[in-house]
């Protein structure tokens, strides 16, 4: 479709961005045939393309233009003033079809501050019947189940017939995924119970959005838009970049959106929206749409020529993302890792056609092994836990008095307390990292040590540090400032030392340790990018996780669902504060973070905002 086509049309929804949330709630609200729905996507349709579907490709999408939205952060304060790399994708389907594949789960708790926040409807159980809704779950075949370890997955927890294939690779079985879920429970680490039962301690191979059948990425561009392209009331224009929401403000009242202004090779053209305007850009894109509509702060927007529609400070504050640290270690030559891919042209050309033509090889599989652990977990000899922890955030709260008007960081702390709730989440990648490279995402893999090499990674769960996200430029096509803040709040720093001693004790639990080479004193092999050695305390551990971290590509809280005077954008139905019809839906509006990968709560989150657009209940969650 043309974009004079597409503005020819009114549309009952225009929703701003086609990725992950945006066509879920496309699907949704289409599927009234009285409804008619438009969608703005400023990336490009890539649907069969081999790179986004194949589920261990995902590497090569990253800083190209053509699937990349290519942030970049200011300089890190916490991080040696490191820039950091941000994939976000920017393609029909958004980060959905660019992220690893992995697919974790919110916990209870996660869930359940949410409604503690002020949200009411919100709740993990209130939650639950939604991911049961856009989730196929894809149970191993008996081979593979007696290697992966799958026992701990209930099916019954899990959904049957939506539209996102959830599976373990069944292609590719690799020895990290044999090695991993033994190593756990050989270091005192429970058996894992089904992360939808609320709490996922232990390590386990996780699933991942792949369809068995096809062996392709499952991702929101294929399964909730391509089944549904056809459908006359539902209209997707890509390539179109989001300029502005325009607004009628001609009382004292709430502002009312009559549709959007786009740009589609420099020309502009504007859409009317007869009911409302969803906002679905991402964690970026949204803030950044809501500033350059004139919803924002008063003392900001008149300094980039902006007149102010909604005078909210709120939007793009609450920046908050999961900090990854990664410990690069040396494996023995008959342990296979991607650098044989990564460093003969011809190895890849093989693997790419095994998937091509076979569905078959290492690019079938995407990482699976991963893991959830506690503060006493972690930290054993951490006898005063519970006023170490307290004490960090009291003084924090003293010295930063304005940081935290929703009161989230007593609630966290006391979920950091508890032995049911992971503080971090611990991943291995097989292929060594050079985190000196933050600034391109690809370059952190494509390093030079000679050999086969892991990553051990401990990932947060629930940072502390907030930052924000802002224009500075009334030019769309201009990106805004991102200030994640990492380390900013010194708990984090505290958590991510003790994550990182945690792991090298990890790695000398068998069957791991086997797989792991030894210099002639018997000591692991570090990648020679850490030139300091493994540390010895817990200084020495803070000074790697500063030199050693990146973004594990899971901000949320730009649009913050909460009360405006706790620091809200949106209300519980999505709404934003000032206005009479335009909602925000994706990863912006999350109040707190939560544990693991982020995806399977976006889809969760778009189905019941579907559901509250269309005027249902959480007992439609199951229609």
């Amino acid at each position: 479709m043309s974009a004079d086509k597409f503005v020819k049309k009114s549309y009952d929804y225009i929703i701003c961005g086609g990725g992950t949330a945006g066509l879920v709630l496309a699907a949704r609200l289409s599927e009234d045939p009285n409804v008619s729905v438009g969608v703005l996507e400023a990336g490009g349709n890539r649907l069969n393309d081999p790179l986004i579907d194949g589920p261990n490709l995902f590497i090569q999408l990253w800083d190209k233009p053509e699937y990349d939205w290519c942030f970049k952060t200011v300089p890190q304060k916490g991080t040696e003033n490191r820039v950091h790399g941000w994939v976000r994708g920017k393609v029909l389907g958004g980060s959905s079809a660019v992220n690893y594949n992995m697919f974790s789960m919110a916990s209870r708790q996660d869930l359940d501050n949410w409604g503690e926040l002020g949200n009411k409807g919100w709740s993990f159980n209130e939650l639950a019947p939604y991911y049961r809704k856009f989730e196929t779950y894809n149970p191993p075949s008996k081979i593979l189940s007696s290697k992966i370890n799958d026992k701990y997955i209930d099916p019954l927890l899990r959904g049957g017939d939506g539209p996102i294939q959830v599976s373990f690779c069944e292609t590719d079985f690799q020895w990290q995924q044999e090695v991993w879920p033994p190593t756990f429970i050989n270091a005192g680490y429970p058996e894992p119970k089904d992360p939808r039962s609320g709490s996922a301690i232990g390590g386990f191979n996780q699933l991942t959005t792949v369809d068995p059948k096809t062996t392709r990425r499952s991702y929101s561009a294929r399964a909730y838009y391509e089944p549904n392209s056809g459908r006359p009331n539902l209209s997707v224009l890509t390539e179109a970049l989001v300029a502005k929401i325009e607004f009628d403000k001609s009382g004292s009242g709430n502002a009312t959106a009559t549709g959007v202004q786009f740009i589609v090779n420099g020309a502009t053209h504007t859409v009317k929206a007869n009911k409302e305007v969803i906002v679905c850009g991402g964690v970026i894109n949204s803030p950044q749409i809501l500033e350059l509509s004139g919803i924002g702060s008063a003392s900001l927007l008149p300094k980039v020529r902006i007149n102010v529609v909604v005078d909210n400070p709120n939007v793009g504050e609450n920046l908050n993302d999961h900090s990854a640290t990664g410990v690069s270690f040396q494996v023995k030559d008959d342990a296979p890792t991607a650098e044989v891919i990564f460093r003969s042209p011809e190895i890849a050309q093989q693997a790419m056609e095994a998937y091509l033509n076979h569905k078959a090889g290492p690019f079938t599989n995407a990482p699976t092994t991963s893991g959830f652990a506690s503060l006493n977990i972690i930290d054993p000899n951490l006898s005063e836990s519970e006023k170490h922890v307290k004490s960090l955030v009291s003084e924090y709260q003293k010295s930063h008095p304005n940081a935290d008007p929703a009161g989230r960081d007593p609630i966290l702390a006391k979920q950091i307390l508890d032995p049911k709730e992971a503080i971090t989440q611990v991943v291995m990648l097989s292929v060594g990292a050079d985190i000196t490279k933050a600034a391109s995402p690809p370059a952190i893999f494509m390093h030079d040590a000679p050999g086969n090499w892991i990553t051990l990674g401990v990932c947060s769960t629930r940072s502390f540090s907030r930052g924000s996200i802002h224009i500075e430029s009334s030019d769309p096509t201009k990106h805004p400032v991102i200030d994640p803040a990492y380390y900013k709040h010194p708990l984090d720093l505290d958590l991510a030392a003790r994550g990182i001693l945690h792991i090298i004790k990890l790695a000398n639990f068998e069957p791991l340790h086997s797989k792991l080479k030894l210099d002639e004193n018997g000591n692991l092999i570090l990648h020679p990018s850490f030139t300091n050695g493994l540390p010895k305390n817990l200084e020495e551990a803070k000074e790697l996780a500063a030199a050693n971290t990146v973004t594990e590509y899971h901000p949320i809280g730009t649009c913050a669902m909460l009360p405006k005077e706790k620091g809200g954008v949106v209300d519980n139905e999505c709404k934003v504060y000032g206005t009479n019809n335009v909602r925000v839906v994706d990863a912006s509006i999350f109040p707190t973070h939560v544990q693991g990968n982020i995806i399977s709560l976006v889809y969760a989150v778009a189905e019941k905002a579907a559901d509250l657009i269309k005027g249902k209940t959480a007992s439609g969650a199951n229609g």
